[in-house]
């Protein structure tokens, strides 16, 4: 019972990144019992896993959300936990938890829409299934945005993370005529919206707005005392958010240009501060 305990604990207190990682870790145990797993990967039915035929997603249209949640062997998962978990640490650097949302789940949605048509226009069967298109869009936001993001490999050291896209994009085009044509397909399109996203976020355009939550304005009766003091003191808050405002983008376009290690120990304490 310690561990059951200690494991909803992680997860309560997890930011969005871990609760998707505790998620699809249930996800894949339930599948372990309810499906087969044959030739090295488990059997999900067309009414889960997204089919390249559009009959079967007009069908069962919630397949475009759930292929996401879903992953054919341990490997697999293994190999898409570990990528989130890290990507997911950089993005929160630049981004917000709306932001990351958004692109995720755009990312897995967009990808399945892809996959559907390369289907239809070039008579190809198949079913996928995993998150890979969601980390790709969360790693190409990062790797748009602030393409001299330093990292540091094992046996390799440090390198720029534009490298490591360009690498995985790479790949992606090589394999296209293997037989997990559809897999690489939507690992691609699901980076193009992580590049979109991020271009448009420096053009000042955030279509994570589009998700945000407004409140309704009360429309009860509050009497208004004018208080000149009250009026100075807001003067100064505009102020001291607009100054605050100007010093991350001054932080920001200079990871953009030099990386992030190359901030100060005060610059790196102010970006974590700033995003809490």
């Amino acid at each position: 019972m310690s561990i059951l305990n200690e494991i909803k604990q992680q997860y309560k207190t997890g930011d969005v990144s871990q609760k998707l990682i505790f998620i699809n870790v249930l996800v894949f145990i339930v599948s372990a019992l309810c499906f087969s797993f044959v030739s090295n990967q488990f059997q999900y039915p067309n009414w889960l896993a997204l089919s390249s035929n559009y009959k079967d997603v007009l069908w069962f249209p919630w397949t475009l959300f759930t292929y996401g949640f879903l992953h054919s062997e341990p490997i697999h998962l293994l190999f898409n936990l570990i990528f989130l978990y890290y990507i997911s640490t950089m993005f929160y650097t630049f981004f917000t938890t709306r932001q990351f949302l958004t692109v995720y789940f755009l990312g897995s949605f967009f990808a399945g829409l892809i996959f559907v048509a390369y289907g239809y226009l070039f008579n190809y069967t198949n079913l996928i299934v995993g998150a890979s298109a969601s980390i790709m869009a969360i790693f190409m936001a990062v790797a748009t945005f602030a393409p001299n993001y330093s990292l540091r490999l094992p046996l390799i050291g440090y390198l720029k993370i534009w490298h490591i896209a360009v690498f995985y994009i790479f790949i992606d085009v090589a394999q296209l005529l293997t037989e997990n044509t559809g897999g690489h397909i939507a690992h691609l399109s699901g980076g193009l919206v992580g590049l979109v996203f991020a271009m448009l976020m420096k053009k000042g355009i955030d279509i994570s707005a589009i998700f945000a939550i407004k409140k309704k304005k009360n429309s009860t009766f509050k009497k208004v005392y004018k208080n000149k003091s009250v009026k100075k003191y807001q003067s100064v808050r505009v102020s001291d958010v607009n100054f605050t405002q100007r010093q991350i983008d001054e932080i920001l376009e200079k990871i953009s240009k030099s990386g992030y290690e190359s901030l100060t120990k005060e610059e790196k304490e102010f970006l974590f501060a700033a995003n809490k």
